[in-house]
Parts: structure tokens; sequence; C-alpha cells
């Protein structure tokens, strides 16, 4: 049986394919997984105790039978423990939590959905343009990077293949839009029809400043906005309260957990 309850398993990687600094890992699970878009797992699977925490990767595809359960993960390498993890091959063994997190919701059909990823938050939003391309969902892609050589592979581009989908932008103007993803995502919305713009809901993952940069844009327009946000995770399940984030409980401030009440918010809850 499918499992959506966190589960502590062992995987084998099938596949860990680099593209510059991009790769996309299969792994062989014991059972069947079932994830929202937006969950994520914590993975390890180096020799030894360094580093001593494992990953959080955003969950890409999970699939499988009676039989056989994979899972797969398109990541970035930005540090010790990314680049660890694709020096693995075929075969090696991973250590791997999930599914992890609140993902997005994307229960509106009717809905035009935008979704946004700007450095490493492209990985996190992927897996939403998977669902909605299954479910025949209208949606664009705004990808963000501070040049062109930081955008992920056009063939991983979930929706690539129909064009005016997917928008790229760069800070130095390499490739597509010339500045942010939230500066594009504006200049769009400006010659949205006011019909459209009522239908819209975006979906984002970045660094804070374009999660409030989009914000901003679009909730004075009364579009629903969720962000995932990209906190350090030690645990990943909520023990040790080291990812808080400050959101509005009423008139007063709280702190929710990111890798727990998170790490999909409504925009409207940060406290930016």
């Amino acid at each position: 049986m499918p499992y959506k309850r966190p589960r502590f398993v062992k995987g084998k990687i099938l596949r860990n394919s680099g593209h510059g600094i991009f790769y996309r890992m299969e792994v062989a699970l014991p059972d069947r997984v079932e994830f929202a878009p937006g969950q994520f797992a914590m993975v390890s699977g180096w020799p030894g105790n360094d580093p001593l925490l494992p990953r959080p990767l955003a969950i890409f595809r999970a699939g499988g039978n009676r039989t056989s359960a994979t899972v797969e993960f398109v990541y970035k390498v930005v540090g010790r423990g990314t680049a660890l993890l694709s020096g693995l091959h075929e075969g090696d063994p991973l250590s791997i939590t999930l599914p992890l997190g609140h993902g997005f919701e994307l229960g509106d059909r009717d809905r035009i959905w935008w979704l946004a990823g700007g450095g490493v938050g492209f990985a996190t939003v992927f897996p939403a343009g998977v669902a909605l391309e299954e479910g025949r969902g209208d949606f664009e892609m705004f990808l963000g990077a501070r040049t062109r050589h930081q955008l992920p592979p056009g063939e991983w581009i979930p929706g690539a293949s129909l064009p005016g989908r997917v928008h790229l932008c760069t800070d130095d103007g390499t490739a597509g839009f010339f500045g942010t993803v939230g500066g594009a995502l504006r200049e769009r919305l400006d010659g949205l029809k006011a019909s459209d713009r009522g239908r819209l809901a975006v979906l984002a993952c970045g660094p804070r400043e374009m999660l409030r940069e989009i914000s901003e844009a679009a909730l004075p327009l009364d579009i629903p906005v969720q962000v995932s946000l990209e906190n350090h995770m030690a645990c990943g399940f909520g023990v040790c309260w080291g990812c808080v984030t400050a959101v509005r409980d009423g008139e007063k401030s709280a702190y929710r957990r990111v890798c727990k009440e998170g790490p999909v918010f409504d925009a409207r809850e940060i406290v930016w």
C-alpha cells in the first residue's frame, strides 16, 4: 500500500545524471509514496557522519506498482551536501525520510496558475507544473537566476514544449527577461485581462526577497499567493525548531516551523 505519512526508508540509486550544476536522481524505494507538490524529503547517502545532517530535496515525481516503487529528485549543487549527493552512482544506498512538510494546494481546477522559481526554488515548483500538466491545468512558469548558466535545463522544465508557457529571467540579461522573477511577473500582470486576473493564483519558491516582491505585486490585486520558504533545516520534521518563521496571528505574531507547518504558506500569513 502507498504511504502518505513520513517514513524513514532505505533506498537505492537507479540514476543520478548531471547537467552542469543540475542533477536528476531516481531512487528505488521499498514501497510507493504519495505526496503533494511542494513536499520534500530529507536525504543522505555519503559515507561517514560529515556532514552530519541530511539535506532537504523537493520530491519531483513518485511512481511504482505492486512490485516496485521509485521517487525522483531534481536538485542543484549549491553546497557540500548536494555536491556529495551528486557524486553518488547507480546502486549506492540512500537514507531518506519522506514525505515531509505541507505542500501546495491545487484544488481549484478553474484557476490560471503562475509558478515562480528563483535560485534552487525551481525544484519545488516543478512538481506543481507536472501535476498541472497531467491534469490539463492552465499554467505558466517563471524561472530566474543570476545568469543563464544557472538556469535549469530546458528539457527538465514541465510545459516547456508549449511556446509562451515558460518565462526565463536573468539578473544579467543573458537569457530571457532582463531582471528578477518578480519584475517579470509584475510586467506580465500589467498586460493581463481583468477576467484572467480574477482567476489567477501564484505558487512561488525562491529567495525571500523574491517571494516578498511577488507578494507585494499580487496580493493588493486579490491574487492568492502560496510561497514555499527556504529556511535552513536540521531535523526536517519539526522537533528542533531550527527553521521557524514569523507569521501573523490575529493582531500579534507567532512562529511556525517551515519543515512542519510549511514549507508552503499563504503569503498573507508571512511577516516579511
